[in-house]
């Protein structure tokens, strides 16, 4: 296979890991054992928004590309699916058709459909309410909170908001409507409401990411998660704060 070809084949895998939420180390890894697989060394520097690569050939010839990463969300299936093919190119070796067919149908697989979405959003923030100690009042309530915020999450992420935004506009509706449910509906916790319901938005996965790649002296991808992570939080706290004193600027 050309030089030039393993190259494409190597961003195009590590570009699909990078979008969908892998870790720094994965995506080296990964682009790695391709180009090993097809007889070629390589130096790869992975950054969370772009990927720097030059592949070697046995007579000293080499090709350089730089893939910039834009658009990064969490899909754990097509990090799956791109492990294994790496894993299947080490052991099976494919042509560049062959590998270019798989690589498409990965990057085709579709998210769960719109109504899956919710009914999760809607199930995780009922379990999270009575897992905080709250009543069956406080689940219903952050049952239908939670549903409300993930279409107006899904909404806006289609409409290409601001990502920050997104987050201040989900905690902000999230602390606007439990400050009100709690005023409404006797016996119901706000706080716990608004726990259960923003849960979803919180950074877990970028925060662990980030502590990986630390401790694998990743230290610019480690510390750009985190910082991201920590804006993150901020953005959501304080649509939270705010969202609390409108109500009771109203009210």
């Amino acid at each position: 296979m050309k030089l030039r070809e393993v190259l494409d084949i190597a961003l195009e895998a590590g570009e699909i890991l990078l979008r969908n939420g892998a870790e720094t180390y994965r995506v080296e890894e990964s682009i790695t054992r391709i180009c090993s697989a097809y007889g070629h060394s390589c130096e790869a520097i992975v950054l969370p928004t772009g990927i720097f690569l030059t592949v070697y050939s046995s007579e000293y010839e080499s090709e350089t590309s730089v893939r910039r990463i834009k658009v990064r969300t969490l899909d754990l299936t097509k990090i799956d699916r791109i492990n294994s093919f790496s894993r299947k190119i080490a052991s099976v070796t494919l042509s560049y058709e062959e590998a270019k067919k798989e690589l498409e149908e990965i990057k085709a697989v579709k998210y769960y459909p719109v109504p899956i979405q919710i009914i999760s959003s809607t199930a995780v923030s009922f379990a999270y309410a009575l897992l905080f100690g709250g009543s069956l009042t406080d689940g219903g309530i952050a049952f239908v909170t939670g549903g409300l915020l993930y279409l107006l999450n899904l909404f806006m992420v289609k409409a290409g908001y601001f990502p920050f935004l997104i987050y201040f506009v989900n905690g902000f509706s999230g602390g606007f409507i439990s400050i009100i449910s709690e005023f409404i509906i006797p016996g119901a916790n706000a706080y716990i409401i608004i726990i259960s319901s923003i849960i979803m938005f919180l950074p877990g996965v970028a925060i662990t990411n980030g502590i990986r790649d630390l401790l694998a002296s990743d230290t610019i991808s480690g510390l750009t998660r985190l910082g991201e992570a920590f804006l993150t939080v901020l953005a959501l706290g304080m649509g939270v704060w705010i969202g609390i004193l409108t109500v009771h600027y109203i009210i």
